[in-house]
């Protein structure tokens, strides 16, 4: 049968051009395209790289230390702007009460008569600083009082000494009660205060602002190398808290690169500190370390499962091949021997089966949630009670169910009734009675299966529900020694027990208890 299955797959992969693949391997070999046909995966088109590419390369710890530097940069630049613009505006307000306070005096005594040139201006305004000039509403300039002129007269206008604007032609003709603003004039930054003095004329005072402008240029510097310190400072504590704060998930890293590596699941993440870890990387080093307990306990019982069925497979499979040697040489044998061979090997090939069927439902593992549905129990044992019936005609079986409803797997949960039945049925002597009790409160329900056998010993009660596990006495019958296992694993899959005692007047009772749930909640 091997060579014709081969012969098949070598004819199908001539007939479609591809290549045989080896038995026992899982590559895929496709055919040849046709000519002038090429895969758009196999065009090298050049991948272009984008900013949120590289960030995504970066290490988690480099992008926190620079999210948190790119967050210091613009608190600190917020910080230093507003408090740059703070201070010039407290400056220049300063600057401008000293302008209204000289042009005040100056707009008085201009509005009470005319100045005539070569005026003393400290006689006319008192003391005075920086330039002022007279102008008109067209902008010419009449007369001019300059700051670096050491006489401090007013002198008739040459030149302007103070820039004029259109604002300040509007605050000489009357449409505007001030002008106040910053100008430069040449190299000369200036603060320029514009008020009007009647006969559509307006007084301009100058104060220059280099005195200003060294304090800014001062402060500035000042708060850029204080900001870039606090930057740095910053920066480098960005990156050692990270590092700190992120060493869990680096020995989480390390710890998972090292599992896969060596596939050695005992490995663990410290938790640091007695108690429950409170903090977020905390806990998640605690819930790998729990992930990492249950996988290793399920490849434990995984491997001990195998382990298990090896051992318990050599038995049937020994006696198969000697019953199939012994049956080539059938030309010797009697039709009575003969007869009786087949039927032992048909019998091995029943016990083989139900082994592998019972080990494939201990692999499965706990019931997944989303499978569970609403289920009426007592209909379920009914109907497992009425197959044990019909499967074993030596055992009469009495059933009291009160009706109930739990939440779970169905086949699951027959398999589980229906094993009890069979061991109560199997040890029952002949016409032997198994009672069966289904009973119901507001929190659970409960499964009894009591049988009159001979009952199981005290030693080996704590060991029934253990895999291939069977009682000296019991090692003669057929069975498999998981079917009691399998009923511990579905009772533990829906969140409830199984428990087995002696029975009161000999036997032994059982009792699988479910609690009572409502789909999505306990």
């Amino acid at each position: 049968m091997m060579r014709a299955l081969l012969r098949r797959v070598r004819r199908t992969a001539v007939s479609t051009g591809a290549e045989a693949i080896p038995l026992g391997t899982s590559s895929y070999v496709a055919p040849d395209p046709t000519p002038g046909s090429v895969p758009a995966s196999a065009v090298n088109t050049p991948t272009r790289r984008t900013p949120l590419s590289f960030w995504r390369t970066m290490p988690l710890r480099a992008r926190l230390a620079l999210a948190a530097t790119i967050a210091v940069i613009a608190g600190v630049g917020s910080g230093v702007t507003v408090g740059y613009v703070a201070v010039r505006h407290e400056l220049i307000q300063h600057v401008d009460e000293g302008l209204y306070k000289q042009g005040q005096r100056m707009q008085t005594s201009l509005i009470k008569g005319y100045v005539r040139p070569f005026s003393d201006r400290r006689t006319l305004f008192g003391e005075t600083q920086g330039n002022w000039q007279l102008i008109t509403a067209d902008g010419t300039p009449l007369a001019i009082a300059p700051r670096s002129d050491r006489t401090g007269v007013v002198v008739p206008a040459t030149q302007r000494i103070i820039p004029i604007s259109t604002q300040d032609k509007a605050v000489a003709a009357g449409s505007r009660e001030d002008h106040v603003y910053s100008t430069h004039l040449g190299q000369d930054h200036l603060r320029v205060l514009t008020l009007p003095v009647g006969n559509s004329r307006a007084v301009q005072i100058a104060l220059s602002l280099s005195g200003v402008d060294r304090q800014l240029s001062t402060l500035g510097w000042q708060l850029f190398g204080a900001g870039m310190a606090g930057i740095v400072l910053s920066a480098a504590l960005g990156w050692l808290v990270t590092r700190t704060a992120l060493r869990p998930v680096a020995e989480l890293t390390s710890t998972a690169e090292r599992i896969a590596a060596t596939h050695d699941l005992a490995h663990r993440i410290p938790v640091a500190g007695p108690g429950e870890p409170r903090d977020e990387l905390g806990r998640l080093a605690a819930s790998f370390n729990l992930m990492l307990d249950a996988v290793q306990e399920a490849t434990d019982r995984q491997r001990q499962l195998v382990a298990d069925a090896s051992h318990e497979l050599r038995t049937p499979l020994t006696s198969l091949r000697t019953n199939v040697e012994v049956l080539a040489n059938a030309e010797r044998l009697d039709p009575e021997d003969r007869e009786a061979l087949v039927s032992g090997i048909m019998n091995g090939l029943d016990d083989l089966t139900a082994l592998v069927t019972d080990t494939v439902e201990l692999a499965r593992g706990e019931e997944q949630a989303d499978h569970f549905e609403a289920i009426r129990f007592d209909l379920l044992v009914q109907r497992c009670v009425d197959r044990a019936a019909a499967h074993w005609p030596r055992a009469r079986f009495q059933s009291d169910l009160a009706p109930s409803e739990v939440v779970g797997v169905s086949d699951r949960l027959a398999k589980a009734v229906r094993n009890l039945l069979d061991n109560a049925a199997k040890f029952s002597p002949d016409n032997g009675l198994v009672e069966v009790r289904v009973a119901a409160t507001s929190q659970r329900v409960v499964l009894t299966v009591r049988d009159h056998g001979p009952g199981i010993p005290h030693d080996d009660l704590p060991h029934v529900f253990d895999r291939f596990y069977r009682a000296a006495s019991a090692r003669d019958l057929p069975g498999s020694g998981l079917g009691l296992a399998i009923v511990a694993q579905v009772a533990a899959g829906h969140g409830g027990g199984v428990t087995v005692h002696a029975a009161h007047g000999g036997g032994t009772e059982f009792q699988l208890a479910l609690p009572v749930m409502v789909l999505g909640r306990t």
